[in-house]
């Protein structure tokens, strides 16, 4: 009687794991039916082809018998009457092996029929397997959030779940290739309580990764704020939780957790950030010059901007944060006859850099006229007219320009979500999906830039804990700073590699132009942000709000070089001003800050934040 049961149970588990393996996600179940065809092939070659010429001889007849019968495999029919007399079933392994071969034979035919006919069946066991482990929850189908998921669900290996409130329905095939689904009403769509117990989130266990990307910013704010109160009366933390959100600017970092309420990390990208920010990680402007042995540029840095749009702005502001570096002059000329609006010129920062205005585009005879005049000195001609064919025909011109015995620049073409470059010597890359990288992967970004905010802390915490209560710009701040680490392996001559087998930190010389390349990165960021330098007036009248205040209370929390409201900060003057700053300070706190060794300490965190890289399973 028990071993009956014994069959009955096996059955059932093989029988589940056979129907599982077809909602799991494409990679998994199509490498399970690569291997049932593989063994159904060969069991039938081997079986059938052996048996029928054992069996009837080695004739014409026995090879197409044979053939047939391996072709009703796939209908789930045997001859095995046929071959039983052939030595390879004499005994129990061998017959074992055949009905192993009819079952792969069948189990190909019959998936095909059941993804066809049990949608719904397919349906609920997905919904069911996103139960367990991290869950992405993507709220809006589009292009963009389509391959994002895609790109998590197979690197990430994360469940996807999407909410849809619009027609979705070109996306479903593939939605459904890579394991997610798809939820157009009800509870998902209208978050409650409900919701989030059919997607198992409680407090203290699973962690939940929303998406924000509908096309309308407003709608992304108000689905992340509704599921948010929600969470919040559930009693679900903020650290089991994090938000990227398209669309909504500033506005996301009301989102981010204060006073225990909010999301645990916040990400707000638009299209043209985030690809200006791609472009600017795959070809970062220290590849674009040279440093010498002590961490100096031997060079400036020359950009062109053909177009003044918005992705024109973007790479702008990417270019003045990554291309500041000891010993080089930041230089962009920017060639548009008819810029977007008036908004985009009026930045604070265009006066604040060398970056000059021409009222012609890249296809006008004054164009090549600057070129001709400027090849020698140019590093990189970004081309963003807003239109893709435009932006191939101005590059196809200018290599064909360059081609005339002209030193040619590295030229890069960039539209909204793709850029393709070309290097000048026949090197080229491209992107033609950015959602298809790991560029809004907010796990690896934020477990580089806690590093940096470590190093600012004086809590005594660990950098998970600082992190938790590091407000919205800083984590800005902290993860630009992290973006910057391929300019200081390329300033200091070193790889990852060596980093972090020990060869860090630098000292003497080197720290010290890296630690000046690394205040001038701090100001263009903040610069870019919209910060000016705090004018004299009124640092003295903070300090005396300050001093009164602790004379009032015995602590002060104001901060009398930084004025977040105002947008100005003190630190915000060149590398050789910060000792006297430093002393002013100290002379009305008490204190010891040092604002140039907390530039010399970011540049030694790097070996912490390369180690926080591999943890993200980049590797070295």
């Amino acid at each position: 009687m028990i071993k009956p049961i014994i069959m009955v149970i096996i059955l059932g588990a093989l029988f589940t794991a056979a129907v599982l393996n077809l909602a799991a996600d494409s990679r998994v179940r199509n490498v399970v039916l690569r291997c049932a065809i593989m063994i159904a092939a060969v069991v039938g070659a081997v079986f059938y082809g052996y048996g029928y010429a054992y069996c009837n001889g080695f004739n014409v007849s026995s090879l197409f018998r044979a053939l047939l019968a391996m072709c009703r495999m796939l209908a789930g029919i045997n001859d095995y009457s046929n071959v039983a007399a052939s030595p390879l079933l004499q005994n129990s392994f061998g017959v074992t092996l055949f009905w192993i071969g009819h079952f792969c034979g069948f189990y190909v035919t019959a998936s095909a029929a059941i993804t066809t006919l049990g949608e719904k069946l397919l349906r609920t066991i997905r919904a069911t397997l996103l139960r367990r482990g991290p869950l992405l929850l993507i709220f809006g189908v589009n292009d963009a959030s389509v391959a994002y998921a895609k790109d998590m669900a197979e690197k990430k290996h994360r469940s996807v779940l999407f909410v849809d409130p619009d027609d979705s329905s070109s996306y479903e095939s593939t939605i459904k290739s890579f394991g997610g689904v798809i939820e157009k009403s009800g509870d998902a769509v209208s978050p409650c309580r409900r919701f989030l117990s059919k997607i198992n989130l409680k407090p203290g266990s699973r962690r939940l990764e929303l998406a924000a990307m509908h096309s309308d910013g407003r709608k992304n704010l108000k689905y992340a704020s509704e599921l948010l109160d929600i969470m919040t009366e559930a009693g679900i933390s903020p650290a089991q939780t994090s938000l990227i959100i398209s669309g909504a600017g500033e506005k996301a970092s009301s989102l981010q957790i204060n006073e225990g309420k909010g999301y645990g990390s916040v990400l707000s990208f638009d299209d043209y950030e985030l690809t200006a920010r791609l472009v600017i990680r795959d070809h970062p402007p220290c590849e674009m010059i040279c440093f010498d042995d002590h961490g100096k540029a031997m060079e400036d840095f020359h950009a062109v901007i053909l177009g003044y749009g918005r992705m024109g702005r973007a790479i702008l502001e990417n270019l003045i944060c990554n291309a500041q570096f000891f010993g080089s002059t930041f230089r962009t000329d920017i060639f548009d006859p008819g810029p977007q609006n008036g908004f985009l010129h009026g930045q604070k920062y265009i006066d604040q850099y060398n970056i000059r205005f021409h009222p012609e585009n890249g296809k006008s005879e004054e164009f090549y006229e600057y070129l001709e005049n400027n090849i020698e000195t140019i590093n990189c001609i970004y081309i963003c007219t807003g239109s893709p064919d435009d932006n191939r025909e101005i590059a196809e011109d200018l290599e064909r320009w360059c081609g005339l015995g002209k030193k040619p620049p590295m030229i890069i073409q960039v539209s909204k979500g793709a850029y393709y470059a070309e290097d000048g010597n026949g090197c080229c890359s491209e992107c033609t999906n950015v959602y298809s990288s790991d560029v809004l992967d907010i796990q690896r970004i934020d477990l580089m830039a806690m590093q940096i905010n470590h190093m600012y802390s004086a809590s005594g915490s660990d950098a998970a804990k600082d992190w938790e209560t590091c407000g919205y710009f800083a984590r800005q701040s902290s993860r630009a700073s992290a973006d910057f680490y391929p300019a200081m392996l390329r300033a200091s001559g070193r790889t990852a590699e060596q980093v972090l087998s020990g060869d860090w930190p630098p000292d003497g010389e080197m720290l010290e132009n890296l630690a000046i390349t690394e205040h001038k990165r701090w100001c263009a960021f903040h610069n870019v942000m919209g910060f000016d330098t705090m004018p004299d007036e009124i640092y003295e009248k903070r300090a005396a709000a300050y001093l009164e205040e602790k004379k009032k209370n015995g602590i002060s929390s104001i901060t009398i070089g930084k004025d977040m409201e105002a947008h100005l900060h003190a630190c915000l003057i060149p590398w050789e001003d910060l000792d006297a700053l430093s002393e002013r300070e100290n002379a009305i706190t008490g204190g010891n800050v040092d604002y140039k060794q907390l530039d010399r300490n970011n540049v030694i965190a790097l070996s912490d934040v390369l180690r926080a890289m591999e943890q993200t399973g980049e590797g070295k």
